[in-house]
């Protein structure tokens, strides 16, 4: 026992001797010096990074607005900024920051390293008047005499670009604009402007410096693909045009013409100028006392005038050159017979949809009320090959649906004897196989895709792209809030993009701004498409019954 303790003792005594031998850690002071970041902030703000600098080599440059916030009446004083910074771990400014600095003559403030070192910053400081430009837009009047408003495009160079389609004349100019409170510009809001050529526009601070931009029209660029730029073309109220309650239901196009068809007895199609809306005159009405409550153009603009037929009347389409032709041809006479016994209404012609030239090749379909079943003419070299309808009974109801209700619209899609189609219903649009009338893709059945309802339908082809029109009724059941929407329906498999998809506006990629008018019981609408300029410009029309009609026009350009 004594052995082993006279061993411990000396083992604790040797490493003792061992640990008082052993020299401490030396510590490696950081010798870097420089500065890595600063920033201002002024009274009331705190930690906040208000005001950010510029640099060169040792000197750092503050611009500071002369009104803080810059909108506000709050003169900055200089003598009360704070400065914040960032340094290397083990070096310390003097004097330290944090408190009450004045800027308002040279500062000079070193970076101390852990090692001794000293580096040393001058900070140079000024109040500068706001000289930025916002929301310039430019409004006229076109050849046509409408008002436009185009929005300026501010580049980095300082131009001001305001792109303007060809052609397009420009006229009793007007300049607006967002500037700051305490500038001045060189042009007053609302100010005459002529951009035949560019136009200087110099705007002065309150520190008296000035930047120049310069306002200038440019050709847009021309798109491969889709639409581009839009504008609202006009806007008529139902007042405007003379509607009458519930009795104007139906639009169509041809040339320069816009037709107006009214469901009154005897029925009117009224012609207007499609791109002004001034009236023009009445159409011929080959129907008499039988109710019309649809006409439709073909691709080359002749029109196809809609007798509307109950079951056992006489469903009757006559052709027309043009919105004057005063001598229509009767294309179509057959008697509503009912041929597939559907229960309900299954009346037609309260809705006609057709593609192709009446010339030449052309489908033509017709919905029966409160069915599935759709009627389908064919057109071969500018001939009905059937006065007797081929009979469609649709099997894909959706969604709930018991039958097409009133107002369906079946869209073909080509000329060919078996041509695909949109069905648009009021639970459902989708896409069909003619061949054996199955349903193939449909679109999302969400609220914030096509609304509470939706009807009115046309279908074209623009700059190489597909596009479905509809009309989505939103909000009320009162039917009298829509939006025109433009879908991309190129790739058909696409059509069930949800509206919560990141990529749904190259899908839905327009939707108007809301048009309104009164108590709408009916859900009537209806949408039709035209173009000019070579196919360079397309315009969409809507109607709303008891509200009123808006062009829209869209252009083979982008900004």
């Amino acid at each position: 026992m004594k052995r082993i303790s006279s061993f411990i003792i000396f083992t604790i005594a040797t490493g003792s001797l061992f640990t008082a031998c052993r020299k401490a850690d030396e510590i490696q002071r950081n010798p870097a010096n420089v500065l890595t970041d600063i920033y201002a902030s002024k009274d009331g703000n705190g930690r906040d990074r208000l005001f950010n600098p510029r640099y060169s080599n040792d000197t750092i440059y503050f611009d500071i607005p002369y009104f803080f916030p810059e909108y506000s009446d709050d003169e900055t004083d200089l003598t009360k900024i704070f400065l914040r910074g960032s340094i290397p771990s083990d070096a310390y400014i003097t004097p330290a920051f944090g408190v009450f600095t004045d800027l308002s003559k040279p500062y000079t403030f070193s970076v101390v390293s852990g090692t001794g070192e000293v580096k040393k910053y001058v900070v140079m400081s000024k109040k500068v008047g706001n000289v930025s430009l916002a929301n310039v837009k430019v409004k006229f009047t076109d050849g046509a005499g409408a008002t436009q408003e185009i929005d300026g495009v501010l580049q980095p160079s300082g131009e001001v670009l305001f792109y303007l389609l060809p052609g397009t004349a420009m006229n009793n100019a007007k300049i607006t604009y967002e500037i700051n409170k305490h500038s001045t510009a060189s042009i007053a809001i609302d100010g005459a402007v002529d951009l035949s050529q560019p136009l200087p526009f110099v705007i002065t601070g309150t520190d008296g410096v000035s930047k120049t931009y310069t306002l200038k029209v440019a050709e847009p660029i021309k798109l491969a693909y889709g639409i581009g730029i839009n504008r609202q073309l006009w806007v008529k109220s139902g007042s405007d045009l003379g509607f009458t309650a519930n009795n104007e239901v139906g639009i169509a196009v041809s040339g320069d013409h816009l037709i107006l068809v009214r469901r009154t007895n005897p029925s009117k199609f009224s012609v207007y100028n499609r791109f002004t809306a001034a009236y023009v005159q009445e159409m011929y009405n080959p129907f008499g006392a039988q109710l019309s409550f649809q006409m439709v153009e073909d691709t080359v603009g002749n029109l196809l005038a809609a007798s509307w037929a109950p079951k056992n009347a006489k469903f009757m389409l006559y052709k027309y050159k043009n919105a004057l032709d005063g001598a229509p041809v009767k294309l179509i006479d057959w008697t509503n017979n009912n041929p597939a016994t559907i229960p309900l209404d299954g009346g037609v012609g309260r809705r006609v949809n057709i593609y192709g030239n009446l010339d030449g090749n052309a489908v033509i379909m017709a919905p029966a009320g409160q069915s599935n079943v759709i009627f389908r003419w064919r057109v071969q070299n500018g001939v009905v090959v059937s006065q007797t309808p081929e009979t469609i009974v649709y099997p894909g109801l959706a969604n709930g649906a018991a039958n097409f209700g009133f107002y369906a619209e079946a869209q073909p899609v080509s000329a060919g004897a078996n041509a695909d189609y949109f069905i648009n219903y009021q639970q459902d649009i989708a896409f069909v196989n003619g061949a054996t009338n199955a349903r193939s893709v449909a679109f999302a059945n969400e609220v914030g895709n096509f609304g509470i309802f939706h009807m009115p339908t046309a279908y074209t082809r623009f700059n190489n792209a597909n596009y479905l029109a509809i009309v989505k009724y939103v909000s009320t059941y009162d039917l009298n809030r829509i939006h025109t929407c433009l879908f991309d329906v190129t790739n058909t498999s696409r059509l069930n993009t949800s509206s919560t998809d990141p990529n749904y506006s190259t899908f839905n990629v327009f939707t108007s701004a809301e048009q309104n008018g009164t108590l709408n019981g009916n859900g009537t609408a209806d949408i039709c498409v035209a173009f000019s300029q070579n196919k360079e410009r397309m315009q969409v029309y809507t109607l709303l019954t008891n509200g009123g009609i808006v062009a829209h026009e869209f252009t083979t350009y982008a900004k």
